[in-house]
């Protein structure tokens, strides 16, 4: 289930790096908003790399059915996201 889960993301995220790719097809936003391209090359790996130890951690939570501490996480963010924004 929670493999499913992590799975059901992938499309919203496909269809924003669509819209990107669209954007800046018809000339409304330069691909990359002009960083270097090591500068992107390294901000994917490491929001891969990040992204795929978030991943593989929340599944092991998930997993040992641990969900306690998955709902302290899901409470530290909701409380971020309400201070931050």
């Amino acid at each position: 289930m929670a493999q499913f889960s992590f799975l059901m993301v992938l499309i919203p995220i496909i269809g924003e790096q669509m819209l990107d790719i669209l954007k800046s097809v018809t000339g409304e936003a330069a691909l990359g908003g002009g960083v270097s391209p090591a500068c992107l090359v390294a901000g994917f790996i490491s929001a891969f790399l990040a992204g795929l130890f978030a991943c593989k951690a929340m599944v092991a939570i998930v997993k040992k059915a641990k969900l306690g501490w998955f709902a302290l996480y899901c409470a530290i963010v909701a409380i971020l996201i309400f201070i931050l924004a």
